[in-house]
């Protein structure tokens, strides 16, 4: 497992795509120079939101999905399972340092102190992550193009049209108590979670959605870890995920 992991990261930042973030971030960071930490801050994290995802899927599934490297691990003595976790962990390694820099970049441009900086990189570092697991799972089980298609469909539906499905589905049904169906639909959203998180620990003077609403008015939350640890509760799982679900392929 040791030797497969930094192998799939040195195949991963043999990609020259793979660098794009260290000139992309500092780019986007310039639109919101001048605007205040929070602002900037929580607008970097919408735009990595939408822009991550599908470069993440790409790179990382034509690396994860050869069948002559399943067969290959087949006919090794470890875990096949395990062998194809350490490959999710060494892309997940390579993409963090790209990431991570321009990250660096961008507080740097936008003379961030050192608490809204920090903000800045674990929010990126955790969003990252959260893809990095899902890129595992739906490469676990599924031909390239399915895997890619089952990835942009979770990002259309957690990225593009979360919010837009919560507030039409209140609206729609406002005659009735749906604030503690919400709830849990809310807690299994981390992008979410880490958008209100980021409101909340930077003072922002905005609303934070009904996805704040909802975990204020009845979690009484008003900033702490909880997103955080939902965030590294649905990374572990996604990790572990990941290799069951080959394991029960391989078989």
């Amino acid at each position: 497992m040791n030797a497969l992991l930094p192998l799939y990261t040195k195949a991963l930042l043999r990609n020259p795509w793979a660098f794009a973030p260290v000139g992309l971030l500092p780019l986007l960071a310039l639109a919101f120079q001048g605007r205040g930490e929070a602002v900037a801050v929580v607008s970097l994290f919408a735009s990595l939101a939408l822009l991550l995802p599908p470069f993440v899927l790409a790179l990382t599934l034509p690396l994860l999905t050869p069948r002559e490297d399943w067969a290959f691990w087949a006919g090794m003595p470890q875990s096949p399972a395990r062998l194809y976790l350490s490959g999710v962990l060494g892309v997940g390694l390579g993409l963090s340092l790209p990431v991570l820099s321009g990250l660096t970049l961008a507080a740097g441009l936008l003379g961030l102190g050192w608490p809204a900086a920090l903000l800045l990189l674990l929010s990126g570092l955790g969003l990252l992550w959260l893809w990095v697991a899902w890129a595992g799972w739906v490469g676990a089980g599924l031909e390239p193009s399915r895997a890619l298609g089952l990835g942009l469909l979770a990002w259309g539906v957690l990225v593009l049209a979360y919010d837009p499905l919560v507030i039409g589905l209140v609206v729609a049904l406002r005659e009735y108590p749906l604030e503690r169906f919400l709830l849990p639909a809310v807690l299994l959203n981390p992008l979410e979670l880490f958008r209100v998180g980021l409101l909340y620990a930077l003072g922002a003077p905005v609303l934070v959605g009904p996805t704040g609403y909802l975990l204020k008015e009845f979690l009484g939350y008003t900033g702490g870890l909880l997103p955080i640890a939902v965030g590294l509760m649905a990374v572990g799982l996604g990790l572990w995920g990941t290799a069951w679900r080959f394991e029960r392929r391989d078989r």
